[in-house]
């Protein structure tokens, strides 16, 4: 930094005097307000992704810039030039992980959509014996067995609609098949209700419940590790047989690409009782999966390989791990550059799954000056997850359920050499959320709404007492929700798909720059690359319409156009907010674990003429092994 200084102090006697000047209030600036610096820059943060012709707005002369560094280092309130590198940098942040989660969700697969068997058409096979006469007068139902199983509310209906008055054959049939069918309807499916030896004379009729247990599990096929039975099945040996468990537990297990595993049901020793038999056809646990991209900024370098290394049950936990890396390609190396790294391992225990990820990032923007002045901007992100979710309900179409993330962020920016304190901290956040995955009218929606609360703890910041509603807020809360919904229509061998998407937040406070949502980009509204729009509450909406059909020789073709569009605001006053809009059209193909789409797009609404970037070509090729 001094050698920095000293160079530019060479450019002029006047410059010099002034550098020194700046040396010398060095000291007493360090001891400024930090909070104060934090809520300026919030006021003056700017909202694009900064380009050179940009910063001719900005930096003056070399000598404005040295004492912006001075200001940086010494936590005074930044200038408007740095505010909008701050901005940038937090951008870029954002940005980075974003595509580190779509490296992920690609390496590993799209989620299968509900599945298990439809028990709404089974109809329960029942028959009662001849009583003798055309009908018996019943006072009372004595119920003996695991009498538990039948719910309270249906038992007094049986009771209500089957007591004092005379039933027949066909009563008691229908009675039989009320509560049989209520216990498949529950996943219950081996259990069952009978009529035992009795004498209808004496006014009672007796029922007897016999709950279907499970006897014993049979695992066959797939290598030795390949499934822990335990960790995958909520049922154990001994339990009452429920078809939700079983299927709970194959889901579990075909979670790992390498498995696939069929269940089946066989008759047990004992009456009542089944033997699960689970037919495993399991591959090899280890994969690849590689793919190159020009979905990058020029801040940060424009085109990037990436790949992902998945191992399947090396322990025998049922553990999924997953090591992704990402970095910017061709160049390598020079002014603007990035790269991703992240582990991410997952461990399911019948109805709850255990995550936990680790990512951390670099980044890279060399900026040049007026007057062939060069300054780099530099930064690293530290993220934590550690996340827990639980299946509360499922059938043979939909599936619900509950998670709850805490999640530690440490961002770190720097200027010339100098780290931005403004811009440079740890934040944590605990969220709580509900998810929906269904199958509805013919496509498949998926939902979730969540609840974010910034926490002090793991040394994470914490905001001081009485701060004001304009500065950005550690212990912030926000809301956030996505929808999707998409479709596809088949005739022949060609299919007419439709896909929707929303995403969304509501903050309650103001927000740091990496807890924003982000509109612009090929993963929100396509049309832009290098500008993108931050707020503190937004949402942003997707839309895809398609034509697929099978080629020759294997290949699938895919056709595509797309709309997106989305709005951001800010609480902060003087922190720009806006709209965009954008278009996209391209071309997708497919051949056994080969990929490749291409699209071009373009923007169509914008908050000025700025944020234009022409029209855009991008390329995604992808491969696995």
């Amino acid at each position: 930094m001094k050698s920095f200084l000293q160079g530019k102090a060479r450019q002029g006697k006047a410059r010099q005097g002034k550098a020194r000047q700046g040396k010398a209030r060095q000291g007493k600036a360090r001891q400024g307000n930090n909070s104060f610096c934090l809520a300026f820059s919030r006021r003056l943060l700017f909202t694009a992704p900064l380009r050179p012709a940009r910063l001719t707005v900005f930096f003056f002369s070399p000598l404005l810039l040295s004492s912006l560094l001075l200001t940086a280092g010494a936590q005074a309130a930044p200038s408007a030039p740095l505010a909008a590198i701050e901005r940038q940098n937090q951008l870029i942040q954002n940005q980075q992980l974003e595509r580190l989660r779509e490296d992920q969700q690609h390496a590993l697969g799209e989620r299968p959509a509900p599945g298990g068997t439809d028990l709404n058409n089974i109809k329960p096979q029942v028959a009662a014996p001849d009583i003798g006469v055309q009908c018996r007068n019943i006072r009372r139902i004595e119920i003996s067995g695991d009498e538990k199983m039948i719910p309270d509310k249906l038992l007094a209906k049986v009771r209500h609609d089957y007591t004092d008055r005379c039933i027949s054959v066909s009563d008691i049939e229908s009675l039989l098949g009320l509560l049989t069918k209520d216990f498949i309807d529950r996943g219950f499916i081996t259990t069952r209700v009978y009529l035992p030896v009795q004498d209808l004379r004496t006014g009672t009729l007796k029922l007897t419940v016999v709950a279907g247990k499970i006897e014993r599990y049979k695992l066959d096929g797939g290598r030795k590790h390949a499934v822990w039975l335990r960790a995958a099945m909520p049922g154990r040996e001994g339990d009452v047989l429920n078809l939700r468990d079983l299927e709970q537990g194959i889901d579990q297990m075909n979670s790992l690409s390498s498995n696939n595993a069929r269940l089946d049901l066989l008759p047990g020793d004992l009456p009542g009782q089944s033997i699960v038999a689970i037919q495993n056809d399991s591959s090899l646990p280890v994969h690849l999966f590689t793919s190159f991209d020009n979905l990058g900024s020029d801040a940060t370098g424009r085109n990037a390989l990436s790949a992902t290394v998945t191992t399947d049950s090396l322990l025998g936990l049922n553990e999924l791990i997953a090591i992704t890396r990402r970095q910017s390609a061709f160049p390598f190396s020079g002014e603007h550059r990035s790269d991703s790294t992240a582990v991410l391992m997952q461990f399911p225990w019948g109805y709850n799954t255990l995550s936990v990820n680790y990512s951390q990032s670099h980044y890279i923007n060399g900026l040049s000056l007026p007057g062939g002045v060069k300054v780099k901007t530099n930064g690293k992100s530290d993220n934590w997850f550690l996340g827990a979710n639980h299946v509360l309900f499922r059938n043979q179409s939909s599936r619900v359920g509950l998670s709850a993330h805490l999640n530690t962020q440490l961002n770190q920016n720097w200027l010339g050499g100098e780290l931005l304190t403004s811009s440079s901290r740890r934040l944590t956040y605990l969220d709580a959320g509900a998810d929906m995955f269904s199958i509805f009218a013919g496509g498949i929606f998926n939902g979730n709404i969540a609840v974010v609360q910034g926490v002090p703890w793991f040394n994470g910041t914490r905001d001081p007492g009485n701060l004001p509603d304009e500065y950005p807020h550690a212990q912030s809360r926000k809301f956030t929700l996505d929808m999707g919904y998409n479709r596809t229509f088949y005739t022949g061998n060609t299919g007419l798909g439709f896909s929707t998407s929303f995403s969304g937040q509501l903050a309650a406070d103001t927000l740091y720059g990496t807890q924003q949502i982000l509109i612009g980009g090929p993963s929100s509204v396509r049309g832009f690359q290098n500008m993108s729009l931050s707020g503190d509450s937004g949402y942003y909406v997707r839309n895809d319409f398609s034509v697929s059909r099978d080629l020759p020789g294997g290949i699938n073709g895919r056709l595509y156009a797309a709309f997106d569009w989305g709005d951001v605001t800010n609480r902060a006053a003087g922190v720009p907010s806006g709209s965009l809009s954008g278009t996209a059209a391209g071309l997708g193909l497919s051949w056994k674990t080969v990929s490749i789409n291409a699209f071009v797009s373009h923007a169509v609404t914008v908050p000025s003429h700025e944020y234009r970037e022409g029209t855009l070509f991008s390329l995604l090729m992808s491969a696995s092994l």
